[in-house]
């Protein structure tokens, strides 16, 4: 459990620009929801994407706050550990909002 709240705490700082590229992926496409036609087409893309943009972010992310992860190591955590699990979290959180949005919109 505290592996996963200092895992939040390095996703507070990424998640302004990680949930903003993932929210204009979706408004590019043309905001598919559930029920829409193009929506298995768009995840399939939106995965790939996502999947690239994040390794961009993480690159520069690590490039300008090389300091920072002697905290994250202190709890056990590798520089693949938080990666993967700021990706997690972040697929988690838009896969929510895409459902809730697909409630509202339809």
């Amino acid at each position: 459990m505290l592996r996963l709240r200092v895992l939040l705490i390095l996703y507070r700082q990424l998640c302004p620009l990680t949930l903003a590229v993932s929210v204009l992926m979706w408004l590019v496409a043309g905001y598919p929801t559930l029920k829409s036609d193009q929506f298995l087409s768009f995840v399939t893309k939106f995965f790939w994407l996502r999947t690239a943009s994040q390794l961009l972010i993480w690159y520069l992310f690590r490039l300008t706050n090389r300091k920072e992860f002697v905290f994250y190591h202190h709890f056990g955590l590798s520089e693949i550990q938080l990666a993967g699990g700021v990706y997690i979290i972040d697929i988690l959180l838009v896969s929510l909002c895409i459902c809730l949005a697909s409630l509202i919109l339809q």
